[in-house]
């Protein structure tokens, strides 16, 4: 079997948490237990921890938000911090995209730029304009 190596987007967890469809949760499920396995990697950039958060504050309170950001960081993840290096890719892709692609997004990119990484799942079409990067939806994932 090939090496799953992808970056996960904010939306990928607030389908994993927040999807009714069962379908959906059982392919989230598949997806963190392959980036888990021996020799493949799933990056998770900070900023998703934080986007993710904030997400999950609105839709089920901070208490809760806080207790599904502490199990997404401790999920075996190789979390990816803002550094040097990325921040300034993430501001070659925001001025090369001509603003038109969020900060955040540009950060997610530029992680998975400097990580070599060249795949991010997500439902963010802001991704696709990114030349250097593949994007996936979970529903065009091969699992």
């Amino acid at each position: 079997m090939p090496e799953f190596r992808l970056v996960l987007d904010t939306t990928f967890f607030i389908l994993h948490y927040f999807s009714a469809d069962g379908t959906v949760h059982s392919r989230t499920r598949e997806v963190l237990r392959r980036c888990r396995k021996i020799g493949n990697r799933g990056l998770l950039p900070t900023i998703v921890l934080s986007e993710f958060y904030a997400q999950a504050a609105k839709r089920v309170g901070s208490e809760e938000a806080k207790r599904r950001f502490c199990e997404v960081a401790e999920s075996g993840l190789d979390i990816m911090v803002l550094d040097t290096r990325v921040s300034e890719q993430a501001g070659v892709l925001r001025h090369k995209y001509r603003e038109k692609v969020p900060w955040g997004d540009c950060i997610i990119a530029a992680t998975a730029i400097m990580a070599r990484v060249n795949l991010i799942l997500s439902e963010d079409p802001h991704f696709t304009m990114i030349r250097e990067l593949k994007t996936k939806k979970l529903n065009d994932l091969s699992l």
